[in-house]
């Protein structure tokens, strides 16, 4: 297990967090945001919920992971990107017996698109709501792939488990989504007595 490069003093109170426990759980109530977001995006023809709402939910997971980031960087690396760069690496090999220390700049990456994607949908939400399926089917699909990695791949005990409980669940959703015929909007009534 990795240690923070900073502690906070021992004698801090109890109900305060240390670096590890503010790292670990920005990225999992980011990932519960992200969840949150793809399922609500899923059942929307059976249980509509406010463009504001769920742009409001898809902003504070961003916020969320990059406050993730942020923790990392400064209580694992002293905000080294070179110390990030080479504890990805140790992980990498560790895990799947190859180094390669490029996972940080992917989850740089991933930051990047989230940011704009919600300055999109913040700027312009005309034109976010009329952009291309393929691009969200894109964004939902790399972001899925990178927690599929951090939860299951290089995870393990209960964090593991309950990634693929979190996936599991997704998958089956998306089945019953795809399965059942979307609900008809009721079309008033016509004809004359």
């Amino acid at each position: 297990m990795r240690v923070p490069l900073q502690q906070l003093p021992q004698a801090r109170p109890a109900y305060l967090m240390d670096g590890a426990q503010i790292t670990a759980w920005t990225i999992r109530l980011a990932l519960l945001g992200l969840t949150a977001s793809i399922v609500l995006h899923m059942v929307r023809p059976w249980w509509p919920l406010s463009m504001g709402a769920k742009r409001a939910i898809w902003t504070a997971a961003c916020g969320l992971f990059l406050a993730h980031i942020a923790a990392g960087m400064h209580y694992y690396h002293d905000w080294s990107n070179a110390a990030a760069y080479a504890d990805t690496a140790q992980q990498t090999y560790d895990k799947l017996g190859v180094r390669f220390g490029g996972g940080i700049y992917v989850n740089h990456f991933m930051a990047v698109v989230w940011v704009a994607d919600v300055l999109w949908w913040w700027i312009a939400p005309k034109s976010y709501s009329l952009r291309s399926p393929r691009w969200e089917q894109w964004i939902v699909g790399f972001f899925l792939f990178i927690a599929f990695n951090g939860l299951i791949v290089f995870k393990e005990g209960p964090l593991r488990i309950a990634g693929i409980i979190g996936f599991a669940v997704l998958a089956i959703l998306w089945l019953t989504v795809t399965l059942l015929p979307t609900p008809q909007a009721k079309l008033a009534d016509t004809s004359d007595s």
